[in-house]
């Protein structure tokens, strides 16, 4: 069974990088312990929204329940199987707007209905309760909202209700934006454009010289007389005094976005690599990036005007160095004042800028997760690609400082320690592995690979503690903390990606080619594979004669003690790993959010929810925590 221990200080466990933590905006725990056994105990601790913490149930410091995050959330959507998503909070879907009144009071919608909200603590899920597409987010007057999109409604938030306003087209709106709280104008399919007077929504006639009219998808307006839209083909329309008319365009490439420059008079709009400017009452076109990059979002803040919409950077005009986004999703939108920037994209995906640099917001994590390690539901960490830590905080998953910029693979802890596997591409197509250790407060270097990547962990504790990995690494690690050499000439050519054992007794690792190895006690590795095995990248078992290994097209193997025999698992998709609590509790998940569970007599595809990759799971007393790409995680509780 799998054995968690719960003496872990998360305080020590970031220390180190506090000065890191702030300018990345990740979590931040005090040099305290979280550990506790009296109120005393948590006396000075706080979470991200800043409320105090109490000694838990569970023996940790943790917000009281409901306070961590002050805003109701809608519950998480579950499958027909109960899996929940806890990661991200968008639940996958792909953030199209971000806008906002101030600095707590912003909205982030997209696909299916997703609506997110922003108060100055925490992002929370507030949805409207239908699946349309949302495209377009404006704060009028007080505390109101209007939303639009797909289906022809327009949706409105009082802060506290949600209500629906349909008009007699039934258009997808892409924008809306306003000159004030009583003055706004919304565009969409086909030409569509209609004004708000404060009362009511009415439709403008435009002259496009086609029909249908191409598709506006984004509009400025300058003040209450006039405003600029843009769309299709490199469409421009010019509004004054409620008059509307097309302008030449200035590219044919469609315009998706459109912002006010730093100086009066002029104006940026983006489409997919190129930048239209108007400064001199003239539009003119230029290309930006390449002619496939995309442009999707563009906004102008303190005198800078920046461009988001290609996975890993942000433009800024006038610098020929690109600001790293801390994300490797596309980003479609972007919107913030002097000290705060916030930008959404792919995948639920929010990003922060503060401090001069960007990073992933909790609850807006969207990298590709590789493991999961913890001790109960309350702490539980991640890492994954893309300099990947994380640790779930008062709910929501939150990034911690890396020790390194890196892709990290794997995972384990033990008391005041924490292991993690960073696998980074050398030039002639390996991977130079390296491992980092956790301990008294401070990240240190363990062990390097040069030639050998890190795929997995396994281990009793801290020692003996095992990694394995490409080119038949096989290490272990002994009580003074060293890495021992293990293996022999037959191990020394496979690539092994999981391993587990029994303490005290026998490990197994697996990989590449059907590769199954099996460590006696003596220390001796001698190969099991079974005839017709293939690629295997998960193992777990209960004891020395119950292991499970699985693998390429769903195949999974079970060991008696003897012999492996192959199992059916009902799913043809790879699978990629395995953990389970007992012999007839077992979950196996993998690509195209395959999970298919074994209750001890055949194993059963499981509803997910999702389609995206799985590539860890982690089973607690509690729950059963799956996770993947895009930052995916859910859970099951037990």
């Amino acid at each position: 069974m799998t054995t968690n221990t719960r003496a872990w200080r998360w305080g020590q466990l970031l220390a180190l990088t506090l000065g890191a933590l702030s300018s990345l905006h990740c979590v931040e725990l005090p040099t305290k312990s979280y550990s506790c056994s009296s109120a005393e105990d948590c006396q000075g601790l706080s979470g991200p929204g800043g409320v105090s913490y109490v000694c838990g149930s569970g023996g940790w410091c943790e917000a009281p329940a409901g306070s961590a995050c002050p805003q109701a959330s809608t519950p998480p959507t579950c499958s027909t199987s109960n899996w929940c998503w806890d990661n991200p909070l968008s639940e996958g879907r792909n953030l199209i707007t971000v806008r906002g009144r101030s600095a707590t009071d912003i909205w982030a919608v997209g696909e299916r209905g997703i609506a997110l909200h922003w108060d100055g603590t925490c992002w929370a899920r507030i949805l409207p309760g239908n699946s349309q597409q949302l495209r377009a987010a404006w704060p009028a007057a007080g505390q109101t909202w209007w939303f639009a999109g797909a289906g022809g409604s327009l949706l409105t938030w009082d802060g506290a209700n949600w209500t629906s306003q349909a008009l007699a087209e039934q258009v997808t709106f892409h924008d809306i934006e306003g000159a004030s709280g009583t003055s706004a104008i919304a565009v969409g399919q086909a030409g569509a454009l209609y004004t708000f007077n404060g009362q009511q929504w009415r439709p403008q006639s435009w002259d496009a010289g086609t029909s249908p009219a191409p598709d506006l998808l984004a509009v400025w307006p300058v003040s209450n007389t006039e405003a600029w839209a843009v769309g299709r083909n490199g469409t421009v329309v010019r509004g004054v005094d409620g008059g509307w008319s097309r302008v030449s365009n200035p590219t044919s490439v469609d315009l998706v976005a459109i912002a006010p420059g730093a100086d009066a008079g002029t104006a940026y709009a983006v489409g997919r690599g190129v930048l239209a400017t108007y400064a001199n009452s003239t539009w003119t076109a230029s290309s930006f990036a390449t002619s496939t990059t995309p442009l999707n979002g563009v906004w102008t803040s303190a005198g800078v005007t920046r461009i988001v919409g290609p996975a890993s950077n942000i433009f800024v005009l006038g610098s020929a160095t690109p600001e790293p986004s801390g994300t490797s999703q596309v980003l479609n939108s972007i919107w913030g004042n002097d000290t705060s920037l916030w930008a959404v994209g792919g995948s639920g995906s929010i990003v922060r800028r503060a401090g001069g640099q960007w990073s992933e917001f909790p609850g807006g994590v969207a990298r590709t997760i590789n493991a999961i390690w913890g001790t109960d539901d309350r702490n539980l960490w991640a890492v994954g690609d893309q300099d990947l830590i994380m640790r779930r905080v008062d709910e929501r998953w939150s990034p911690a400082a890396p020790p390194e910029p890196g892709a990290f693979r794997a995972l384990w802890g033990s008391g005041d320690t924490l292991l993690a596997a960073e696998n980074n591409p050398t030039a002639t197509g390996g991977s130079n592995g390296k491992i980092h250790l956790f301990q008294n407060g401070q990240w240190t270097p363990s062990a390097s690979f040069p030639s050998n990547g890190v795929n997995a962990f396994w281990g009793t504790g801290l020692a003996p503690v095992w990694a394995v990995g490409t080119g038949g690494l096989i290490r272990r690690r002994d009580e003074a903390g060293t890495w021992l050499t293990e293996g022999n000439p037959n191990t020394a050519s496979a690539q092994f990606n999981a391993v587990w054992g029994v303490p005290n007794a026998e490990v197994w690792a697996v990989g590449a080619g059907g590769a199954i190895f099996r460590r006696d006690v003596s220390g001796s590795w001698v190969s099991q594979r079974p005839s017709g095995a293939t690629e295997l990248f998960g193992v777990w078992g209960t004891g020395s004669r119950d292991v499970w290994a699985v693998g390429l097209n769903g195949s999974a193997w079970r060991y008696d003690g003897t012999t492996w025999t192959q199992v059916s698992t009902g799913v043809t998709q790879t699978l990629r790993a395995i953990a389970g609590r007992s012999t007839d509790s077992v979950w196996a998940v993998g690509d195209n959010g395959t999970i298919t569970y074994w209750n001890g007599s055949t194993w059963m595809p499981q509803v997910s929810g999702v389609s995206e990759n799985l590539r860890a799971v982690w089973v607690t007393q509690t729950s059963v925590w799956v996770a993947g790409a895009n930052g995916t995680v859910l859970r099951l509780p037990l």
